[in-house]
C-alpha cells in the first residue's frame, strides 16, 4: 500500500530502490552472577574485549583513512577516548567486583545510564551523541561474546537501507555501491552518523520515528531527500516521475559544480556573500567544496558534551583550527547557545518548565561568567590566527549586550596583562532572534559590530508556535506576514545605521526564500551544503530589482497562503528546472 514517510534530511539526494531492514544494531545481554573465584577471570574477559574493540575501532579508521577525510577518521578517536577513559573502566571493574556480575551485564547497565542522562537532555546535537555511546557499547558486548553482526559492507545488490538507527561504524563502513541510500527512526542532522553520510554522499533521511514498521524487506521506495519524505510502494507515473526528476538532478548538480568558483553576484552586479553554518569542525571541508566563501555560524556548543567541562586551551585549538583552514575569510564564532540543563558536565542542572523561555544562550552565559569568561578568552586568543568574529545568542535586551560587552572587554583587559597576542579588533557582534531585539534594533545598533537573524526561533517566537509540535507545525511558517514585516524592519534599520547584517536560519539555505531575502535588502547568506549551489544559480539569475518588486507584490498580500502560493507560483515560471 502507498505510504509517505517523512523526516529530516540528513544528506540530500534522490534514490530509488529496494528495501533492506538492517537489524545489525540488535543485541542479546545476558544477565548472571558469578562465583567469588570467577572474579578474576571475567575482569580478563573484559579487559580482552576492550583491546579486541580498540583494535577494531583503529582498524576502521585505517581502512575509511583510504577515501575519507582526516576529520572524518577523528569521529572514531572520540570513541577510543572513552574506551581508554579509566573512569569508566574502574567503574566497571568495581560493579563487577562487587556485584558479581557477568561484564555485557554490567557495561549495558552504565551505557543506558549515559544514554539515559542524554536522553532527557533538550538540545538535538548532545542528544545525538547517544548513538555513538550505542555504538561502542554493541561492539563491546559483541567482542565480549566473541560474535559477529551482520555488516552493511558485506551487501551485493543494490539496496535502500531502513534500520533504527546507524552507528557511526554501520556507515562508515557502508559498502557505497551497494547502498544507495539510507532511512532510519533515530537521529537527526548532527550526528555523526549524518554527518559520515555527507561525506559519503550517500542520500539519507533521519528522525522518521517509525518508518522500520512501515515496511518489508523488498518494498519499493523513493528516497526524496531533498524534500524530507520516502514513498513506500509509489505508483508508476511517480517512478517515472522521480526517474527523471533524479536525472534532471545529476545533469543540474553538475552544471552547478562549474558555479563554485565564479563570484555570487546579481546580473545587475550586487556582490552577494554565501557563507557556511557548522556544527562541528569535521564539516570545513565540505564548506569550502561547495565554495563557502568563510563560515558565518560556527556553534561552540560540541565542546561541551564531555564528562568535564571544556578548559580554555582546548577550546583555543577548536576554534584556532577553524580560523587558520579559512584564513583570510571571516569566521564568526557564535557563543554557547544552550542552557545547563543541556551541558552534560554542568552540576547545577535544573528543569525548566519551558526551556525555550528559559535560562539559556546569552542569559545562562551571564549567569555563569566563570564559563563564559573562559570560552571568551578561547576565542580572543584563536582571534590571532584568522579572520574572526565573536557573535551573542538570544540578545533580547539592551542591558544584555551591554554586559556582554563589558565582559568581553575585561577579558582583553586581561589577556593584555598577561601579554597574550589576540585581536584588539574582533567585531562583537548579535543575533536577532527574538522579537524584542527586532523591534529594538536601532537601539541594539548602538552597541552591536554586526547582527545576524537567526531566522528559525525568529519565527517560533513571534508567532508563538513549537515548530516541533505536531498539532500546531503547520503555523511555523516564515512567510507569515508578521515575520516578512520585521525581516523588512531590521535589515531596513541595519541599512540605514550600517551596521553589517547577515541571515543564517534556515530561510537563509533555502531557495524558495533567496529572491524574497534579496528583495529585503540581505546580501549576506550563512547556510549548510544542501542547496549552496541552487542558490549561488539563482544569485546569477536574477537583478536586485525584480526581487525588490517580488517583495512588494508580497507585502501587499495578507494570509499565509496566499504569500506562499504567489511565491511559489513566481519561481516555477522563473526556474521551471527546480523544484520549490
Amino acid at each position: 500500500m502507498r505510504t509517505v514517510i517523512t523526516g529530516i534530511i540528513a544528506s540530500p539526494g534522490i534514490k530509488i530502490g529496494r528495501v533492506y531492514l538492517y537489524r545489525g544494531n540488535n543485541i542479546i545481554i545476558p544477565k548472571y552472577t558469578i562465583g567469588e573465584d570467577q572474579v578474576e577471570d571475567e575482569l580478563k574477559r573484559y579487559h580482552a574485549a576492550l583491546e579486541k574493540t580498540k583494535n577494531d575501532i583503529l582498524d576502521i579508521q585505517e581502512q575509511i583513512s583510504k577515501t575519507l577525510s582526516r576529520d572524518m577518521v577523528d569521529i572514531f578517536s572520540s570513541h577510543l577516548m572513552v574506551l581508554e577513559d579509566p573512569i569508566v573502566a574502574e567503574k566497571v571493574m568495581r560493579r563487577i567486583r562487587e556485584e558479581k556480575r557477568n561484564a555485557e551485564w554490567i557495561i549495558n547497565d552504565i551505557s543506558l545510564d549515559l544514554i539515559k542522562g542524554l536522553g532527557s537532555i533538550e538540545d538535538v546535537y548532545l542528544r545525538e551523541r547517544i548513538i555513538d555511546i550505542s555504538d561502542i557499547n554493541k561492539r563491546l558486548v559483541n567482542n565480549l561474546q566473541k560474535t559477529t553482526t551482520e555488516s552493511l559492507k558485506d551487501l551485493k545488490e543494490e539496496v535502500i537501507v531502513f534500520a533504527t538507527d546507524l552507528t557511526p561504524s554501520d556507515t562508515a563502513m557502508m559498502n557505497k555501491r551497494y547502498v544507495l541510500a539510507f532511512v532510519t527512526d533515530s537521529g537527526g542532522r548532527t550526528s555523526h552518523t549524518a554527518i559520515m553520510a555527507r561525506a559519503l554522499e550517500i542520500p539519507a533521511i533521519v528522525g522518521t520515528l517509525n518508518g522500520t514498521e512501515l515496511v518489508l524487506d523488498g518494498d519499493m521506495v523513493i528516497v526524496d531527500a531533498i524534500h524530507g519524505k520516502v514513498v513506500v510502494d509509489p505508483t508508476p507515473d511517480e517512478i517515472a516521475e522521480y526517474t527523471t526528476y533524479q536525472e534532471d538532478l545529476v545533469q543540474l548538480e553538475a552544471e552547478l559544480a562549474k558555479l563554485t568558483h565564479l563570484p555570487s553576484t546579481t546580473i545587475d552586479n550586487e556582490v552577494i556573500h554565501i557563507y557556511g553554518n557548522i556544527e562541528i569542525p569535521e564539516e570545513m571541508e565540505m564548506l569550502r567544496q561547495h565554495g563557502a566563501q568563510g563560515i558565518g555560524l560556527f556553534r561552540s556548543e560540541f565542546l561541551f558534551l564531555d564528562k568535564a567541562l571544556p578548559d580554555e586551551e582546548r577550546q583555543f585549538q577548536a576554534y584556532k583550527k577553524v580560523l587558520e583552514y579559512f584564513k583570510p575569510m571571516p569566521v564568526t564564532i557564535r557563543t554557547l547557545d544552550v542552557g545547563g540543563d543541556k551541558i552534560y558536565a554542568y552540576n547545577k542542572q535544573s528543569r525548566e518548565r519551558n526551556p525555550f523561555l528559559g535560562c539559556r544562550a546569552i542569559r545562562f552565559s551571564l549567569e555563569n561568567e566563570s564559563l563564559f569568561r573562559t570560552q571568551l578568552r578561547a576565542i580572543l586568543r584563536a582571534s590571532e590566527y584568522g579572520n574572526a568574529k565573536l557573535m551573542f545568542p538570544m540578545i533580547s535586551t539592551i542591558e544584555e549586550i551591554i554586559k556582554a560587552r563589558a565582559i568581553v572587554h575585561e577579558t582583553m583587559d586581561e589577556l593584555r596583562r598577561e601579554k597574550v597576542p589576540f585581536n584588539r579588533e574582533i567585531p562583537l557582534g548579535m543575533m536577532i532572534e527574538v522579537p524584542s531585539a527586532a523591534i529594538n534594533a536601532d537601539k541594539l545598533a548602538h552597541y552591536a559590530d554586526f547582527f545576524s537573524i537567526g531566522t528559525n526561533d525568529l519565527v517560533q517566537y513571534t508567532i508563538a508556535v513549537d515548530r516541533i509540535s505536531e498539532k500546531i507545525a503547520y503555523l511555523y511558517n516564515p512567510l507569515n506576514l508578521a515575520v516578512l514585516r520585521l525581516l523588512k524592519s531590521v535589515v531596513e534599520i541595519a541599512n540605514s545605521t550600517g551596521t553589517p547584517i547577515s541571515i543564517c536560519g534556515e530561510m537563509a539555505g533555502e531557495p524558495k526564500y533567496t529572491m524574497l531575502l534579496l528583495g529585503l535588502g540581505l546580501r549576506n547568506f550563512s547556510m549548510g551544503t544542501a542547496f549552496m549551489y541552487q542558490i549561488k544559480r539563482m544569485v546569477r539569475s536574477v537583478k536586485i530589482s525584480e526581487c525588490e518588486k517580488l517583495v512588494e507584490d508580497l507585502m501587499d498580500l495578507e494570509t499565509t497562503i496566499d504569500i506562499e502560493s504567489h511565491l511559489i507560483g513566481y519561481l516555477n515560471k522563473k526556474f521551471p528546472m527546480m523544484v520549490f
